[in-house]
């Protein structure tokens, strides 16, 4: 690129930060192969290319894909967000290291949503109006993927969400739009199926929060209970924001329950543990995804003993702690970008989507949004959770999951716990009968 363009398009991209186009909570980062998720200063191949009041932009030679996504980056859940940009980051810089999508080299433009429904809707109006992404991914949050997707999906641009509600992916119209993480209302019967068939509990309490992912996962576990015989003896719910839980507790633990089941959102998961670990209850608790090292960190370690999911993959304290090659790889590169190890599993997320996506730009031969969306029906490769299988034409990637328990800071495979005794070691430690 000539030093002439590069000179416009910085210049475009001052006035365009001076014209207000997002707001004072919005962060816009744009990166190529090199650049560490979570600074501002736009870069190519290593070199700063300049800092404005809305974010940065950069140019790549040879032509460019431009990606933009949404995620909270602040506030009371941004480690999902932050955890999710960085395992994009890190699959985009070795997209790019192999010759991008096509010969084009990827780009990106962040933006944080605060976790504000209305602030996604306005950022992603702004990718589609002025940033003109070739492709977008958002939000760990699935109430702000269900409030955006009708405007990606009418703009015709491909698309990936990251949250796992199942509500945003069950209108078929929707043919721009792909997921990469796990949708949880394809989980819950198997939680379902291993409380009651493994465990042999009857009875469950569900706590969930009033977010769309918490709401209609918890709707579905209980649908799956009533089916298959399972007691729901009382059903509590909170909402993001809350901290003291006390009265939903109380109510959980006098329904005398086998055994809980928390549909939460990622700031309120280990606050609930500790609080519900405080408050008396021993027994285990079956957590709708994984219960990723964050939550653990926040309600400690005793605390986050014996709670059971079944889920695509887990999150370590210790890359030694994993036995998954695959994710150990990714561990390994994951640490040696970022000095430490990712904390949350969106950064599976994230980085399980850019490869899906550049598995649709191989296929397609070319990049642009109606190749891509047709290429992803034929793209079947391993995932960091197993198989990632679009063929079934559902523009859902994992359908298998996984079991573990959690106990002493690992995940336990739950088959593997209950054939060493496991389950009997808890019931000796605890005094529960179940």
């Amino acid at each position: 690129m000539s030093k002439k363009i590069l000179i416009l398009s910085l210049v475009a991209a001052l006035i365009l930060a001076m014209t207000g186009c997002g707001t004072a909570a919005t962060t816009t980062t744009a990166t190529t192969a090199g650049t560490t998720a979570g600074t501002t200063a736009g870069t190519t191949a290593g070199t700063t290319a300049g800092t404005t009041p809305g974010g940065t932009t950069t140019q790549a030679s040879g032509g460019k894909f431009l990606i933009g996504t949404y995620l909270q980056m602040t506030g009371s859940n941004a480690v999902p967000g932050t955890d999710a940009k960085r395992g994009i980051e890190l699959a985009v810089k070795e997209i790019n290291a192999a010759g991008g999508f096509n010969g084009a080299k990827i780009e990106t433009i962040h933006y944080d949503t605060t976790g504000k429904t209305e602030e996604a809707v306005k950022v992603v109006q702004k990718m589609l109006s002025n940033d003109n992404v070739d492709a977008i991914i958002g939000s760990v949050n699935s109430n702000e993927v269900s409030a955006c997707i009708s405007y990606i999906n009418d703009a015709k641009v491909f698309n990936f969400g990251l949250g796992t509600s199942a509500t945003w992916m069950e209108d078929q119209s929707k043919i721009y739009t792909f997921r990469a993480s796990s949708n949880n209302n394809r989980i819950v019967p198997q939680d379902v199926d291993l409380l009651k068939d493994k465990l042999k509990y009857t009875s469950v309490a569900v706590m969930n929060g009033t977010d769309d992912t918490g709401k209609s996962t918890a709707d579905a576990f209980i649908q799956a209970c009533e089916e298959k015989g399972v007691k729901v003896t009382t059903r509590q719910q909170c909402d993001s924001n809350d901290t003291d839980f006390a009265g939903q507790i109380t109510q959980i633990i006098n329904s005398k329950p086998d055994t809980v089941f928390m549909s939460l959102i990622g700031s309120t998961f280990g606050p609930f543990v500790k609080q519900l670990r405080n408050m008396g209850y021993t027994g285990t608790i079956c957590c709708k995804e994984n219960y990723s090292t964050q939550y653990q960190q926040i309600a400690g370690a005793k605390e986050s003993n014996y709670i059971y999911f079944a889920y695509p993959y887990v999150t370590y304290n210790a890359i030694e702690d994993c036995e998954i090659p695959v994710v150990k790889t990714f561990l390994e590169k994951f640490k040696a970008e970022y000095g430490e190890l990712n904390v949350h599993e969106s950064a599976y997320r994230g980085y399980d989507t850019m490869m899906a996506m550049w598995e649709a730009a191989k296929i397609a031969g070319k990049n642009d949004d109606e190749s891509l969306r047709e290429a992803m029906i034929k793209v079947k490769i391993p995932g960091l959770g197993g198989e990632l299988d679009y063929t079934k034409g559902d523009r859902e990637g994992y359908s298998k999951f996984m079991e573990f328990i959690l106990v002493d800071g690992k995940d336990i495979p739950l088959d593997d716990w209950l054939a060493s005794g496991g389950y009997e070691e808890y019931k000796a430690a605890t005094g529960n009968e179940k």
